[in-house]
């Protein structure tokens, strides 16, 4: 397997602040100029892109994903091109889109989502590491797609059932109800809530914990955990993008801005 060094990667990123400590504990922070950030396609592609150098990091042992700022992942930038989606626009997108859940899920260390604010934008990101920490005005939703006209078929089809059941999530994604930060751990999304100033400090005493075991176990451990997930979401992402730009083509469908919360 090719190698990468955290020296190579670890100002690579425009909206990703990376640091890692002698435990080899990596804390991936997203942000926007150092703020909560504004997804878009470059945060997009920083996400999609970072998964495969930290997979190929020996030295990491424990990954810990975090929000700037006041959110995890909550807004979305405004989209000045409204130009029609073609299938060659989208066959890109459906590749990087790909990356961002599958290559995800490649990491073979412990991960850790530290939510420390709202997730109302591809809160799969914190859904699919292994161990979830929310802030006490953590609040989970899915603006960007149903509820505007666009098929849920970027992964969340799949995470949402598997972490809350079919049921819930079905009901979740077709109205747009938001779940705050009690129902999300009462309906297993999440496995703590804590103060917000808790969340990341928190997040370091179980990686820590974790971080003790053999580089082996840490590993085969997550490897072994994942591999149904993986298969599920292998064939769910692939099929349920293809059917999205399917929709988004057929409908005319053009992208906009989600609003800012209330």
């Amino acid at each position: 397997m090719a190698v990468t060094r955290f020296d190579d990667y670890k100002g690579k990123y425009k909206h990703l602040k990376l640091e890692r400590d002698e435990d080899g504990i990596l804390l991936v922070t997203i942000h926007t100029d150092g703020a909560e950030v504004y997804w878009g396609t470059d945060v997009h592609d920083n996400l999609s892109s970072v998964w495969g150098d930290i997979g190929k990091d020996p030295e990491n042992k424990v990954v810990i994903l975090t929000g700037a700022g006041e959110t995890f992942i909550d807004r979305e930038v405004p989209i000045p091109d409204k130009s029609w989606i073609t299938p060659e626009i989208w066959l890109k997108l459906h590749a990087d889109a790909k990356r961002l859940v599958l290559d995800h899920l490649e990491i073979e260390v412990p991960m850790i989502a530290a939510i420390n604010g709202p997730a109302r934008v591809h809160s799969e990101q914190a859904l699919l590491c292994d161990i979830s920490i929310a802030s006490e005005d953590t609040v989970f939703g899915d603006h960007p797609h149903f509820s505007v006209g666009v098929v849920p078929g970027d992964g969340m089809q799949v995470i949402w059932p598997a972490v809350i059941g079919l049921n819930r999530a079905r009901y979740m994604l077709l109205t747009g109800v938001e779940i705050d930060a009690q129902k999300a751990l009462e309906w297993g999304a999440v496995n703590e809530v804590v103060p917000k100033d808790q969340v990341v400090p928190r997040a370091y005493e179980l990686a820590r914990q974790i971080a003790k075991q053999p580089q082996l176990t840490l590993r085969t451990t997550r490897m072994l955990m994942l591999t149904e997930l993986k298969k599920v979401m292998l064939h769910g992402v692939s099929h349920g993008l293809m059917t999205e730009g399917l929709v988004a083509i057929g409908t005319g469908w053009q992208p906009t801005k989600v609003e800012e919360s209330a």
